[in-house]
């Protein structure tokens, strides 16, 4: 394999992409204890994703058969390709409750900073915390009922 900088650039790419998703999907159900409660959220910005995708299939594409670019190359964007096809569309955002607080983006906010806890029209909880607003666009009605609940007896 030719460690060139695009090669070099792929290599940090796909393992910053694989350590994301094992945070994501394995460490934050361990992490900070107990998890009290997971919720899934609606996916906003699927046309980002479809673009990402699309932009390394089309570099997949033209280094493999229209260049004829070297293998490893096509190859780590293959992978490339692969992990961030599972990140936009086969993993959900979620929002993970423990017994002190809650991770949402992958950060963790402690029920006691929480200022403020809004529901907007369209179902959308809004919570302030001392430093930003967080948006949280639940899938249905009976996910809010169990967030509401969980900020209830914690906060």
């Amino acid at each position: 394999m030719s460690m060139d900088a695009t090669n070099i650039f792929l290599i940090v790419m796909i393992i910053g992409a694989f350590l994301f998703s094992v945070y994501d999907g394995v460490i934050l159900h361990f992490w900070k204890g107990k998890t009290v409660l997971s919720v899934p959220l609606r996916s906003r910005g699927k046309w980002d994703g479809y673009i990402f995708v699309g932009l390394i299939a089309m570099l997949f594409i033209s280094n493999a058969f229209l260049r004829h670019g070297p293998t490893s190359t096509s190859v780590l964007l293959a992978i490339l390709g692969i992990l961030f096809f599972y990140i936009c569309f086969i993993r959900k955002g979620r929002v993970i409750f423990k017994e002190h607080g809650f991770f949402y983006a992958l950060l963790f906010f402690e029920y006691k900073k929480m200022e403020r806890i809004n529901l907007s029209e369209d179902g959308v909880l809004v919570i302030e915390t001392g430093r930003q607003r967080l948006l949280l666009f639940v899938r249905n009605e009976e996910d809010l009922e169990q967030m509401l609940k969980v900020f209830a007896e914690k906060s």
